[in-house]
């Protein structure tokens, strides 16, 4: 089978979506932390590189710990406003997970491993593991002394109870937390490995590298081969609360966009896995999931290869459904990337609520309320509009003369799940002070409704 180019640069747009702040901010930011989402075959080359060096530093704004003397702000203004984003505590999962790695995490299915294998002056640490039937999570850490900015995991392979899966597809999420140190959690893309309630898995990473160039190369220095050899025992904490099942032919439509055809189903405590068939233009191709109420489902990512015969297959996994969903709407869309760039859209903090920020066709930012107390200060808000999910990760307060208060997209938590309804915790502040509200305009999306498969799901 050929390898499709969809992953990596869809990821990238993905975390594009979910992260813009202004680009203002970006330039002294770049040189202290990456985000970057890479998918590919195991012991395959990487595709998409080519949309790495112009999205490195819109990603990069995700984590950063350093540049305070970027901010022309006296040393009392300094001391009041903290500009520390968010610190790294140790556990990976936390800190770099999405939605469903964090509530595997919160929900005790992650297992310690906290094995370091060194080779070549280079460390690899292996923390915690997550196998919630839908996905295996492997949270990592790297140290490399001699060697500065290295953060990508290459050369993988992996056995399953002694058996190679050279199919499997794996994808890293890396952060840069400073010249020697980088986290990040590797998701592995494997096979029902059957009904069991753990199994062996023999992972061998072959080298790693820093970032790379725009024409997807590794500059020789940051490229550091090696041997790094792990081997686990891994539990499936949610096997019998978890319901997987094959789709006969029938869900499935067909327009001028293509064809789609869902072809099998996984639900987990922590996960929903749809297993697909797409045939035709899978450029910025992603996927929308709504349940009977109308309530858009948290997307965490997919991976799909191209056939000989031009059909894409592949998995797409979202947050969990609410208990007792008995349907779903899965719409195919595309992101209009090159539609318009996008622009940054402010409006004064004052007490007459609600205050509304566009963020172009896609919707809008709604703040209902800023509650200023001693220890943290909350900024209720909802959104509105086609990508509801994306669109709330797009919200901060800066100081009147435009500093940024904070350094990354700050702690988020859903209050609703009937709305899209969210609280920003931001540092305690100074409610004399005049502060902004910010947004971006979003990446406008496409939904090929033609092609929305309804599935009823077994009890």
């Amino acid at each position: 089978m050929n390898e499709a180019s969809h992953a990596y640069e869809q990821e990238l747009k993905q975390q594009f979506q979910e992260t813009q702040l202004p680009r203002i901010q970006l330039q002294v930011r770049v040189l202290e932390a990456h985000d970057e989402r890479t998918t590919q075959k195991i012991n395959k080359p990487v595709f998409g590189r080519r949309l790495l060096a112009a999205s490195c530093s819109i990603i990069a704004v995700i984590l950063l710990f350093g540049a305070l003397s970027s901010f022309p702000a006296s040393a009392e203004k300094l001391r009041r406003i903290p500009i520390m984003g968010r610190i790294f505590k140790g556990d990976i999962f936390s800190f770099a997970g999405d939605s469903g790695i964090v509530s595997s995490k919160s929900g005790g299915l992650s297992s310690p491993y906290n094995k370091m294998v060194s080779d070549n002056g280079v460390a690899i640490t292996l923390q915690d593991v997550i196998y919630d039937g839908a996905r295996l999570s492997i949270g990592y850490e790297i140290h490399s002394e001699q060697t500065e900015n290295i953060i990508f995991l290459g050369k993988v392979s992996i056995k399953i109870n002694g058996v190679s899966k050279p199919g499997a597809a794996f994808s890293t999420k890396p952060h840069r937390l400073n010249a020697n140190q980088a986290v990040g959690i590797m998701t592995l893309d494997i096979d029902e490995p059957g009904a069991e309630d753990s199994f062996e898995l023999e992972l061998n990473i072959g080298e790693v590298t820093g970032p790379k160039d725009e024409n997807g190369n590794s500059a020789k220095q940051n490229r550091v081969a090696g041997d790094w050899s792990f081997k686990l025992s891994v539990a499936n904490k949610t096997l019998k609360d978890s319901q997987h099942r094959a789709l006969a032919d029938g869900y499935g439509a067909e327009s001028r966009d293509g064809r789609f055809q869902l072809t099998g189903y996984l639900l987990t405590p922590v996960t929903t896995k749809l297993e697909f068939e797409f045939a035709g233009d899978t450029d910025w191709l992603l996927f929308q999931l709504k349940d009977e109420r109308g309530m858009i489902i948290n997307y965490l990512d997919s991976q799909w290869t191209i056939g000989k015969d031009g059909v894409s297959r592949g998995t797409v996994r979202f947050a969990p459904l609410a208990s007792g969903a008995k349907e779903v709407y899965v719409t195919p869309y595309r992101l209009l990337a090159h539609k318009q760039e996008s622009q940054k859209v402010t409006s004064p903090l004052t007490k007459n609520f609600p205050i509304v920020l566009s963020q172009g066709e896609v919707g809008e930012v709604i703040v209902n309320n800023v509650v200023f107390k001693n220890d943290q200060t909350l900024i209720y808000y909802e959104v509105k509009g086609k990508a509801p999910h994306t669109q709330s990760a797009s919200l901060w307060l800066e100081t009147a003369d435009g500093q940024m208060i904070i350094t990354d997209s700050g702690e988020r938590t859903r209050i609703s799940d009937t709305s899209y309804a969210y609280i920003l915790e931001y540092p305690p502040l100074d409610p004399s002070q005049s502060y902004v509200l910010g947004t971006m305009t979003q990446t406008d999306i496409k939904l090929l409704d033609e092609l929305t498969i309804k599935l009823e799901l077994e009890p």
